[in-house]
């Protein structure tokens, strides 16, 4: 809006003021031409207090003034002549055209009377009240150098009328040329008459220098006349025109409101002689303006607003009001605009939903005067002195940014307006440039350098409806705008006075709720609602206008809605900061609605998984571009860690969002998240009903906690095949206690396991000693599992590998004491990958001494392999009764489904490390029969001097008859009394480990 207020009011005030010079230039349109060349000897300007003042006179005598209305304006013109007789003067060249451009801030007001009609005009009838000065003209009447062959000098006084404007022109005046000098000497019949018009113009355009325009400053909105095709007779010698400043009680001149310099009057004028070639003359009025510094600035700005509900596009109008004195022509009017500051109040802010379908006017359009009607966000009028008030309007035009520049430059936001009062050949071309609050996106717009021009009323209308380009801030309660007005003449910036609205309604219907309200809504729908099935998912919130803003969400996924990580390649940093992921770690994509109103902008953008953020595992980075219309304010980088439930093993979400972008906030209406791709995300494998949970943080406090259902189904079509082994060691101590070890494995995509009961033989009981020693769960849930336990309550280890982590998980077992309960429970802690998961199995001893242990809520997640090793050692969890090698152990099991799906069964035990034992042995005839236990599948062989040697496969534990023949000298030492028989016993696991061996002396 460079040139907003300023060019506006220049258009009409320009035309007025130069009107006064102009009929200076009428004065030189009366003059014809004689001789060969051509000069003008005298150019005088100024205005005044009497008629008489002339530039050689006193100083006394002009009017100075500033902003004010002078008595009188005088221009005073005279050709260079030769003296042909006493008193007869004859001028040295023919007067073609005349173009006088009056100094900047100079201003005429024809609305000040009434206007005479062309055709009153012509017909030398035109009213009285259309007087507004009048032409004292001395030339030649040739005439008599026709009939008497002599030349005579004669001076005549010509009325000067305000005449209706044609098409186009600011002003127009007319000099009714009626010679009465002929009359009185009787030589004619008929009197000299004709007329003379001055037609008006504005430099409102920069206009290309030609000889008719050279050494003035085009462009300014200085007025300017024109007098065009002078008739040859009579020949004119000198022209004095006299305005009078004030007419009818209405002032009809204002002086400009800058007090430095002497304003300069141009002229240019060419001859018949030499057609087109202008000889320009400048006047400087001998006495400068003066009075700047006593003119009263009382400015003043209105808000109405479009609507008054908070947080909605507003169709705002903005109206500076800046008083002139016309009527009052006494009284000075106000110093002209020389800039103006306008700050809305706080929340008022740029609207993201105008950015649909608006386009931007670049800067050489504007300057052409025409910019695409997609530009257009508003409508713009104004009131000044000298055309009809409500004739100047015109367009508010979206301006192109200025590359590189930010929204506090005033280069990002720029706003043009193009108007014009066609019928008066006025016009407005402004450029306005708009501050936004990098952190409030307060707005300040700035229209700096205006032209030296009078207007009194200025009103931007900006566009209503959902696609507002301003909406109403967000609370409630009186607003003010804030406006500093610099006034011409070198008076410090007047703080205008400020007129704002009320915010009253937030939409409730009524007035302001209070606190403001927070209720957003929440959806997360699976696409493909089977159970275990790869499902892309989609999560919404919805908020409504007038609700507070969005400032961070934490949302957990339902149980068992998990994603595949191994299967993306994680997106590191700085590049996830950056926003520059690589297309292998998208995972998804964004929609974000941004604006107020019924009609928010769309944004769409991309979800990539990164590694490690903000103390999570994981995270996201989510790239949203932030272009809208003509407007690329770069990519909007949003990052959320990615955490897993220490206990529930869901995944959880957080991500602080932006509220503000490019000093443009947000008021964010919906935010959608699809996680789409291939093969990643999975559904649970539970049919129960489930939820999406989340915490929402607002700005300026709130929080709001919400819950949305999530269910799959088709739970039956799943498989449900784990597989289970227990094994424990043969050879326990009554220091080291014994081992003990579990191992499930599951295929892929079967229903996940969410509870397993494991019953132990009695001969496996618990270890007393040690479950005294159990770790207080204070002690161990600070600050995180383990926390300070002591290895007196490490009990084993815990190994579990699923397919939606890239590593596998490990981590000690706890026995943990609760307190009030009776027996402490069983607690596996698992870690890696940056992430840490808690299984909590509760322990229940019978009074016969067996042991039963239940983990009842396992996460929905698919295992690969669990191994749960509770080894000997001083703190082993079991003890033993010494008989495990011959007992058939069994652990009567259940394991059950996410799907409900359920196992019971017998786990045999498996223990290891017994060793071979010979039960009884006894001979018939040549040969030893020996009955032999073996722990487990596997070669026994039996060998000594004086039996041959033996080899027997066992396919399984137990006992095992083996007949080994005796060799003579063998039968010889079973028959003598002082040797005995010795044979050696060898056992070899079929599965390498635990090899055993026993001898055994026969006499």
């Amino acid at each position: 809006m460079r040139r907003g207020l300023g060019n506006h009011v220049g258009g009409r005030a320009a035309l007025a003021g130069r009107l006064v010079l102009l009929v200076g230039t009428l004065a030189l349109a009366l003059l014809p031409a004689a001789a060969q060349a051509f000069e003008v000897s005298k150019w005088e300007a100024g205005t005044c207090k009497e008629s008489t003042c002339a530039d050689a006179g006193s100083h006394a005598a002009f009017y100075t003034q500033a902003a004010g209305h002078p008595e009188f304006g005088i221009t005073d013109f005279e050709f260079k002549f030769n003296e042909v007789a006493p008193a007869d003067k004859e001028p040295e060249g023919k007067v073609k055209d005349v173009r006088v451009d009056l100094p900047p801030g100079l201003a005429v007001n024809p609305e000040a009377t009434e206007a005479c009609s062309e055709k009153q005009f012509e017909e030398f009838n035109c009213p009285a009240g259309s007087k507004v000065g009048e032409d004292e003209a001395t030339g030649t009447a040739s005439v008599f150098e026709l009939l008497l062959h002599i030349n005579a000098t004669v001076t005549e006084h010509f009325p000067v009328y305000n005449i209706v404007r044609k098409h186009g022109e600011p002003a127009r005046f007319g000099v009714e040329i009626n010679s009465e000098n002929l009359e009185k000497l009787a030589l004619l019949g008929d009197h000299l008459q004709g007329h003379l018009y001055l037609e008006g113009g504005i430099s409102w355009h920069a206009e290309p220098e030609t000889s008719e325009t050279s050494g003035v400053a085009t462009g300014d909105y200085h007025e300017y006349f024109k007098i065009q095709n002078i008739p040859e007779q009579p020949e004119v010698i000198e022209s004095r025109l006299i305005f009078d400043g004030v007419v009818n009680g209405h002032a009809f001149l204002t002086l400009p409101s800058t007090c430095t310099g002497k304003p300069i009057t141009s002229l240019h004028v060419d001859s018949y002689e030499d057609p087109g070639s202008f000889q320009p003359y400048a006047n400087e009025t001998p006495v400068a303006v003066t009075g700047c510094g006593a003119l009263a600035f009382n400015p003043s700005l209105s808000l109405t607003p479009e609507t008054s509900q908070s947080d909605q596009p507003d169709g705002l109008a903005a109206a500076l009001h800046v008083p002139q004195f016309t009527a009052e022509p006494s009284k000075p009017n106000s110093p002209d605009v020389q800039s103006a500051e306008v700050t809305l109040p706080e929340g008022m802010t740029l609207n993201p939903s105008a950015a649909q379908g608006l386009e931007a006017c670049s800067s050489a359009q504007f300057a052409a005067g025409g910019c695409p009607a997609a530009s257009d966000v508003g409508s713009f009028d104004l009131d000044a002195p000298g055309i009809p008030n409500g004739s100047l309007t015109g367009g508010i035009y979206v301006g192109a940014p200025e590359t590189g520049q930010g929204p506090e430059s005033g280069g990002e936001f720029r706003i043009f307006l193009l108007g014009e009062a066609a019928q008066y050949g006025v016009g407005v071309h402004l450029e306005g440039r708009v501050r936004a609050n990098t952190a409030t996106g307060r707005l300040t717009a700035a229209f700096t350098d205006a032209p030296q021009v009078p207007f009194e009323d200025l009103t931007l209308h900006f566009r209503g409806g959902p696609r507002a380009p301003l909406a109403n801030p967000l609370s409630c309660g009186p607003v003010e705008p804030t406006a500093a007005i610099t006034p011409y003449g070198g008076a410090p910036a007047a703080n205008a006075a400020t007129h704002g609205f009320t915010v009253d309604s937030n939409g409730s219907g009524g007035g302001c709720m209070s606190p403001l309200p927070f209720a957003l809504t929440q959806s997360l729908t699976p696409q493909i609602p089977a159970a275990g099935a790869y499902d892309p998912a989609t999560f919404g919130l919805t908020r409504a206008d007038g609700q507070q803003y969005l400032s961070k969400i934490t949302t957990t996924l339902p149980a068992g809605l998990v994603g595949a990580i191994p299967s993306v390649p994680l997106c590191g940093e700085p590049a996830a900061n950056a926003g520059t992921c690589p297309a292998a770690s998208e995972i998804g994509t964004v929609t974000v609605a941004a604006g107020a109103g019924s009609e928010p902008y769309s944004f769409d953008g991309r979800a990539y998984l990164t590694g490690p953020y903000g103390g999570a595992p994981y995270g996201l980075s989510i790239v949203v571009p932030a272009e809208a219309g003509p407007y690329d304010l770069g990519q909007v980088v949003t990052r959320a860690g990615i955490t897993v439930g220490l206990y529930s093993g869901r995944v959880t979400v957080t991500s602080t969002l932006p509220s503000i972008v490019g000093g443009v906030p947000l008021r964010l209406e919906s935010l959608s998240v699809a996680v789409n791709r291939k093969d990643f995300l999975f559904n649970p494998t539970s049919c129960s009903p489930l939820a999406t949970e989340s915490v929402l943080s607002a700005t300026p406090g709130a929080s709001q906690s919400l819950s949305s259902p999530f269910q799959v189904g088709d739970c039956g079509a799943l498989a449900f095949k784990p597989s289970l082994s227990v094994s424990t060691g043969g050879r326990p101590t009554k220091a080291g206690g014994a081992s003990f070890e579990v191992k499930i494995t599951q295929g892929a995509h079967q229903a996940n396991i969410r509870e397993i009961q494991l019953q132990l033989p009695k001969q496996l009981p618990s270890r007393l000693t040690t479950l005294q020693k159990a770790c207080l769960a204070g002690t161990f849930e600070t600050p995180l599992p383990p926390g300070g336990c002591t290895k007196v309550a490490r009990v084993g280890t815990v190994t579990v590998s699923t397919p939606v982590l890239p590593g596998v998980l490990t981590g000690p077992a706890y026995l943990i004491s609760h307190g009030s309960q009776e027996f402490p429970d069983l607690d596996l802690v698992l870690q890696g990958d940056g992430l840490e998961v808690v299984l909590v199995g509760h322990t229940h001893i019978s009074h016969a001494g067996i042991t039963t242990s239940t983990f009842e809520t396992l996460p929905d997640v698919p295992i690969s392999s669990v191994t749960v090793d509770l080894p000997v050692g001083p703190y082993s969890a079991l003890a033993t009764d010494g008989r495990l090698c011959h007992a058939a152990l069994l652990a009567p099991t259940t394991i059950i489904a996410q799907s409900g799906a359920k196992i019971t069964q017998n786990s045999k035990i498996a223990v290891s490390g017994c060793p071979i034992e010979v039960i009884s042995h006894k001979r018939r005839g040549a040969r030893m029969i020996l009955t032999i236990w073996v722990p487990e599948a596997g070669r026994l062989r039996v060998s000594g001097h004086g039996a041959k040697r033996v080899s027997v496969r066992a396919k399984k534990a137990g006992e095992f008859k083996v007949s080994v023949p005796l060799a003579s000298n063998g039968l010889a030492l079973l028959r003598g009394h002082a040797k005995k028989l010795k044979l050696r016993i060898g056992f070899t696991p079929k599965s390498g480990h635990n090899a055993s061996a026993a001898s055994l002396a026969l006499r």
